[in-house]
């Protein structure tokens, strides 16, 4: 199955969009959650490593009762990922089993090092496609830009081999991908990650390009007019079953300007930290001033129709973009928004 990640998929949801429209409101169709924000790795690239983590892990209990919840506000998605490693948390096939049973499509996005036979057997089934971000076609350079366990990248591979051997004796429908998040560091490292994981037998690789977050420590120089390139390299290694998603659309945005002023994506995502918290999006973890509410002491409906989160969006609207992730998460969809709110003066001639 071909997998479409390089844009947004809001054409498939007209309802909550001409809801959006109507009302300038709606509940979630996505929502990313992060079980815990312990980590087993120390990424050279992490986006999230300005702030400091006091080790939490979401109450399994809240969670439950949260993805009651989400299901019945018609929430159609979430993905297990986060600020940490989501495998750590030590219920984590039990929640996504638990999600899938309310009616969500569940998907997990891991480093792939503790996500063993044992937690595949009892969730992979439970998944739409699981996402390993590996990020490096040798073990030298998976330690060098990952910074875990000398063994980590064995230990990957084992692991995403025995996934592709539960989905094919089961016959399930998940589709099992790997990342590569490209920087200076494992460059020469790309064409071996295709091979190794084509051999494999997964159903894709997403190579992907960095993108600086306003508030991280790390800086990379990207020339994106040379990984643009990249795309005539890799393409060749794609057949009818393994795809080869490189993000040239999400490269193009990256060098684009924004036409629009202000996130008109954010009624449609929301991000849940560890602690409960209930966030706009990774701009503000540990951020008290942008926090919609917490699960332990809220429900998400509640949360969600609050006069909180009014009083946010109305303060993120007015103070605009301009210092916001470029090429984000909702960056497609701002463009698409954009448009439906200014249409061209000729949409009528189809």
């Amino acid at each position: 199955m071909k997998v479409e990640v390089d844009s947004h998929k809001l054409i498939y949801h007209p309802e909550r969009v001409a809801e959006w429209l109507r009302t300038g409101d709606c509940f979630p169709i996505y929502i990313e959650i992060g079980v815990t924000n312990r980590c087993n790795h120390r990424c050279v690239f992490c986006a999230l490593d300005w702030f400091e983590k006091h080790h939490q892990d979401i109450d399994t209990g809240v969670m439950r009762r949260a993805l009651q919840e989400m299901a019945k506000c018609g929430i159609k998605s979430v993905m297990f990922a986060g600020d940490g490693e989501p495998t750590l948390h030590r219920d984590i096939c039990d929640l996504m089993t638990y999600a899938k049973l309310q009616g969500l499509d569940v998907a997990l996005a891991t480093n792939g090092v503790l996500f063993d036979k044992e937690k595949l057997e009892k969730s992979l089934a439970s998944l739409s496609w699981v996402r390993f971000s590996v990020d490096a076609g040798t073990s030298a350079t998976h330690k060098k830009i990952h910074r875990g366990g000398s063994n980590d990248f064995a230990k990957i591979l084992t692991n995403i081999r025995d996934a592709v051997a539960i989905k094919k004796k089961n016959n399930l429908s998940v589709v099992i991908g790997v990342q590569f998040l490209m920087i200076p560091d494992n460059f020469d490292d790309l064409v071996p990650f295709i091979e190794v994981f084509r051999e494999i037998g997964v159903d894709n690789v997403q190579i992907k390009p960095y993108s600086q977050h306003p508030l991280s420590k790390n800086r990379y120089s990207i020339e994106y007019d040379r990984y643009q390139s990249i795309e005539d390299i890799v393409r060749p290694y794609e057949n009818s079953d393994f795809q080869v998603i490189f993000r040239s659309e999400t490269t193009q945005r990256l060098m684009m300007k924004r036409m629009y002023h202000e996130c008109y994506g954010l009624p449609f995502y929301t991000l849940i930290e560890a602690d409960g918290s209930v966030i706009p999006c990774n701009l503000f973890h540990s951020n008290p001033e942008f926090r919609y509410g917490n699960l332990n002491t809220e429900s998400f409906i509640d949360i969600w129709k609050g006069k909180r989160r009014k009083h946010i969006l109305q303060k993120l609207t007015k103070n605009r973009i301009e210092h916001c992730r470029d090429g984000c998460r909702l960056d497609a969809i701002n463009r698409y928004l954009w448009q439906l709110k200014n249409p061209h003066p000729h949409v009528n001639f189809i």
